[in-house]
């Protein structure tokens, strides 16, 4: 008896050993190593495990220290700390875990390529950061001190699952956002993001949408606010467009945000639109826009109180109003865009302080702008200069009404087509003052341009009629008649260099334009002069 109790004990003892021998031989750093080896050969990964441990106050939980998985291309997973809940109704398999729990770890995920399927309960992570990229790669995302969890989780990201989560840090391609809240479900293989909301640029933003089954986006909502965004770069948003996925916007909101780009500024803007698609470009389906903004610069033009109201869609933008307050005065319009052609129904300026400079002829406007046609044109009193030194001039009190005016041709400002009557209290020309200046201008059927202009000067009057060329180098006539003013004005306005001294005269000419060089006759009381070009 005594034997067979020494027996049963000598027996227990040996049971024991081989049971708690993996148990403490696992628990250290050369059985953690055996234990990556096996892992390694029972998956698609490499695994490296430096330390496991196990604590019989949490039976059914095990925790690794310093995990690395990784595959051929790319390292995985590097998590400092790994906790792992057994399911202690299926403790033998390796696929299903009660919980895990991410504690400082990183995670590059890419979703195309296919991982070995597990799943938890619940996936918690604690202060870690997840790099991802979307839409076959463009769109790069990377969440960084990430903490929250999802519930329950598969690796495949396949099933029914709901998650909560923040990050401290986030970068989409480069664009950075901090505190940024995430939660919402997965559910029928579209991912509803109920709350997403954080800061941007000093600023905040909140949204609403779905990511559908085929990777596009249904954004219900998107609101952004007190944003003050700056680059050098007039192309920076390019970049952004071109890696955009499929979406669906039914409602954009901007408020109270400025932007500053090297020929844009836009202060304390606001931006509502609604029920735009992107699909390698926009569409528009019944959309709308409504702008406005304290102060808006566009290549040095400054423009404050900024109203703009827009209706929209794929064929045309309807400008419903567009009001401004630009160069002391205010300007006022609507019209139709369509087909890079600006076509305004009226323009109504009033009160403009405008300088008309050199660059203005060179200056080139976006492809957007290839035309801009005005049907009704009205100038209420303003003070109209032109600073170039060769010819310059002012006007007081200008005023002037049009139709059918063509502005902008080929991207380029001028005169192109249109009838056109303006008038002025006074001003000078060339340094000669002037008084009640009066100019008719209109286009035959050739598209020459035909002027008729007046004016007192001193103490009489002086009338002209000229036809100019379709591009409008050269006056193909000219004909001044002249009342009780002296042919000097001829040379200071440097039509006719040295003219006979007399004060009642016609002059009929023709030639360049820019800078004068005309030719033709001069004549007074019944006697004929041969005008030569100056240059």
């Amino acid at each position: 008896m005594r034997r067979l109790k020494l027996f049963i004990i000598i027996l227990s003892t040996i049971v024991c050993f081989l049971i708690f021998l993996p148990y403490f031989f696992l628990q250290t750093s050369f059985g953690a190593k055996l234990a990556s080896q096996q892992l390694s050969k029972l998956s698609s990964y490499t695994i490296s495990i430096d330390n496991i441990h196990h604590s019989f106050a949490n039976l059914y939980e095990l925790s690794f220290d310093n995990v690395i998985i990784s595959n051929e291309k790319q390292e995985i997973v590097r998590i400092p700390k790994l906790v792992i809940g057994l399911d202690k109704n299926n403790l033998w398999q390796l696929n299903h875990f009660k919980y895990i729990t991410v504690i400082n770890g990183v995670i590059n995920y890419d979703p195309d390529i296919k991982h070995d399927n597990f799943t938890a309960d619940t996936l918690k992570l604690v202060d870690s950061t997840v790099n991802t990229s979307f839409n076959n790669g463009p769109i790069n995302l990377s969440l960084q001190q990430l903490n929250g969890g999802i519930k329950p989780f598969s690796s495949s990201g396949d099933g029914n699952y709901q998650f909560d989560l923040t990050s401290q840090y986030v970068s989409l391609n480069q664009l950075p956002m901090n505190k940024v809240l995430i939660q919402g479900f997965h559910r029928d293989n579209i991912t509803s993001i109920t709350n997403l909301g954080g800061n941007f640029d000093k600023g905040f933003f909140v949204s609403k949408l779905k990511i559908l089954s085929d990777n596009s986006l249904d954004i219900e909502q998107l609101k952004i606010s007190n944003i003050h965004f700056q680059t050098t770069d007039d192309n920076y948003f390019d970049k952004y467009l071109s890696a955009l996925p499929k979406l669906t916007l039914h409602q954009l909101s901007i408020f109270e945000s400025s932007i500053q780009l090297p020929s844009l500024i836009i202060d304390k803007g606001n931006f509502e639109t609604a029920n735009l698609r992107y699909d390698d470009r926009w569409h528009v389906e019944d959309g709308s826009i409504i702008f406005n903004a304290d102060s808006v610069v566009w290549h040095n033009n400054t423009f404050s109180s900024v109203l703009l109201q827009l209706a929209l869609d794929d064929q045309q933008v309807d400008i419903q109003k567009a009001m401004a307050t630009w160069n002391n005065g205010n300007v006022n319009f609507s019209g139709i865009w369509k087909n890079n052609s600006l076509y305004l129904s009226k323009l109504l300026l009033a009160g403009i302080d405008y300088k008309i400079t050199e660059k203005l002829g060179q200056f080139l406007l976006p492809d957007v702008f290839s035309q801009v046609v005005i049907n009704e044109l009205t100038v209420l009193p303003s003070m109209l200069i032109n600073t170039n030194r060769t010819y310059p001039f002012t006007l007081i009190n200008f005023e002037a009404s049009g139709s059918d005016v063509i502005l902008v041709k080929d991207k380029k400002f001028g005169l192109y087509f249109g009838t056109l009557f303006l008038k002025a209290e006074k001003g000078s020309i060339n340094g000669i003052d002037v008084n009640y200046p009066d100019l008719v201008v209109k286009f035959d059927s050739q598209y020459n341009t035909l002027l008729n202009f007046s004016s007192l000067v001193s103490n009489g009057m002086v009338e002209a009629v000229a036809k100019v060329n379709p591009l409008q180098t050269e006056f193909l006539s000219l004909h001044i008649s002249a009342y009780g003013i002296s042919s000097l004005l001829l040379d200071e306005w440097k039509l006719v260099k040295e003219p006979p001294n007399t004060f009642n005269y016609n002059a009929d000419l023709h030639g360049d334009i820019s800078p004068f060089g005309l030719s033709g006759t001069f004549l007074t009381n019944g006697n004929e002069f041969i005008v030569n070009p100056q240059h």
